[in-house]
């Protein structure tokens, strides 16, 4: 169940990741033209991913969990409760999207 949460996350972190970046680009055209526009975006998401890869080797280092517990028990006695996150996330790209509609950015 452990594997499904993180699938669900996964999936929603892209999906929010596609609509930001793509709503930045085309703010981004707005403003600048659009071959200016996908420069910086472009740019931007490159230092910013690069960032992110940082933090994440840095933070691989340390190991939060005890050795004498394994994730898998810790999982086995709190299992995440898979209905209310897969409905919270519908909720957050219904409300996202909403939102997205109602804030429309025309030159």
């Amino acid at each position: 169940m452990g594997r499904a949460v993180g699938m669900m996350t996964a999936g929603l972190g892209t999906y929010m990741t596609f609509k930001m970046w793509a709503e930045f680009q085309d703010a981004l055209g707005a403003v600048f033209g659009l071959s200016w526009g996908v420069i910086i975006a472009t740019v931007v998401f490159l230092i910013y991913q690069s960032n992110k890869n940082e933090k994440a080797y840095e933070s691989s280092f340390g190991d939060i969990i005890p050795k004498g517990i394994s994730k898998g028990e810790m999982e086995a006695d709190n299992p995440p409760p898979l209905m209310f996150i897969a409905g919270f996330y519908v909720f957050i790209i219904i409300i996202f999207e909403i939102l997205l509609g109602a804030v429309n950015i025309t030159p």
